[in-house]
């Protein structure tokens, strides 16, 4: 029968303890955020005014891409003024619809 020494518990515990913390968990890597596709987005939403809406569609979908990448990889708050990056999806994924869409109207309207 052997003999149960809390002492020689008590040390195990504080080496498997010390070896915990002096070897912690790396940081989660920061994801990039691809705010600059967002803003080129708006700058087309502001310039379909005047011209095609090709081109709003165009920077809409590669800024989705982006986002939609960087938020599998990770990222949960965004730079862009909406915040959310599911939000900024919406807010391209709204764009680039509505640009497909006034593309091709326009195209049926002059085909017609």
């Amino acid at each position: 029968m052997t003999n149960y020494d809390p002492s020689e518990a008590a040390r195990a515990a504080r080496e498997a303890q010390s070896s915990r913390s002096a070897n912690p968990l790396p940081p989660p890597a920061r994801v990039k955020d691809p705010l600059p596709y967002c803003i080129y987005t708006t700058i087309c939403l502001i310039a379909w005014v005047f011209s095609p809406a090709l081109a709003i569609t165009f920077f809409a979908g590669l800024a989705l891409r982006k986002y939609w990448c960087a938020w599998q990889a990770g990222l949960s708050k965004s730079d862009c003024l909406l915040g959310d990056p599911r939000r900024v999806m919406l807010y391209l994924a709204t764009l680039m619809l509505a640009g497909a869409g006034y593309t091709i109207y326009a195209m049926w309207h002059l085909i017609v």
